[in-house]
């Protein structure tokens, strides 16, 4: 079974952080949750929260670009 490790402890030689997901059999994860190392761990179920999109007869939204740069026109001297 999954067990959540909620204090940093070392478990079969190796050290774990709190948070971490960890397989353990039933004699070592009972001592454990004994003395308030470990917890265990619950998956939640995924659920697919996809919403279907209707189909419409509407035209896409025509996105604006940038302005073109206009050159500004040479002044003609009048002299």
């Amino acid at each position: 079974m999954k067990y959540k490790v909620v204090k940093g402890c070392v478990i079969k030689g190796e050290g774990h952080h709190v948070g971490a997901i960890v397989e353990l059999d039933n004699a070592l994860a009972r001592d454990l949750m004994g003395i308030g190392r470990v917890v265990p761990h619950d998956e939640p179920e995924v659920q697919n929260r996809a919403v279907g999109l209707e189909e419409s007869e509407d035209k896409p939204v025509a996105r604006r670009g940038r302005p073109k740069k206009v050159d500004p026109e040479p002044e003609e001297d009048a002299e």
